[in-house]
């Protein structure tokens, strides 16, 4: 099976170079891409549902795994260089220097008050803990003078693997502190040092 794959890729190749040095005809090279394509089409059916990406599996079939689970990378060191900035009035961006080696970064967003047992999960992937009986807030702060209870997010837990993050619906003049960390397949680096910001009116 590797074998007529390895055909295939070369017969590809040598089709491709002979079209775009005029030697050879479109027709043939789009033949050679078309058969690639339905070859590659299978495999993926093959990893995806027999292997599962399973490194020991494909290699049994004769085929050498692209990444295998085993990964010699270095955890990643502590976020450096993290800062806070200002956005519409209750939101908070955050971003730090980038890390070697990291592929993924988390951020906890902290406010001034100790952490309450409410603990939620938002639309925006992050994990947040709020007073007022674990209130999920609406996408934008609702108006005081309406009547409506605005509860105050106590913590934010970002788990997308963006350096760069935002944080909405925040309670204005309270100051939050912001804590980065990085990951890889290697593992998890220690906390950031603390920075902190209070949220104004505009």
């Amino acid at each position: 099976m590797a074998a007529a794959f390895d055909a295939l890729l070369a017969d590809f190749n040598t089709k491709y170079d002979n079209y775009k040095n005029r030697i050879g005809s479109k027709g043939d090279y789009l033949l050679a891409k078309a058969a690639l394509m339905d070859a590659l089409n299978t495999l993926a059916d093959y990893v995806n549902g027999v292997a599962l990406g399973n490194p020991d599996i494909i290699i049994l079939a004769g085929y050498e795994p692209t990444k295998g689970s085993a990964s010699d990378v270095p955890a990643p060191l502590q976020a450096q260089g993290v800062t806070i900035t200002r956005g519409t009035p209750g939101t908070l961006t955050t971003d730090c220097t980038p890390v070697a080696y990291a592929d993924s970064y988390g951020v906890i967003l902290v406010a001034d008050n100790p952490l309450p047992d409410n603990v939620t999960m938002n639309g925006l992937g992050q994990m947040q803990v709020v007073d007022e009986g674990g209130i999920i807030p609406p996408p934008a702060i609702a108006d005081p003078a309406a009547g409506a209870a605005i509860p105050q997010i106590k913590v934010l837990v970002d788990l997308n693997k963006n350096r760069r993050k935002t944080f909405i619906n925040l309670q204005i003049g309270t100051t939050y502190y912001v804590y980065y960390w990085s990951m890889n397949a290697g593992g998890v680096s220690p906390l950031s040092e603390v920075v902190s910001k209070k949220v104004l009116e505009g």
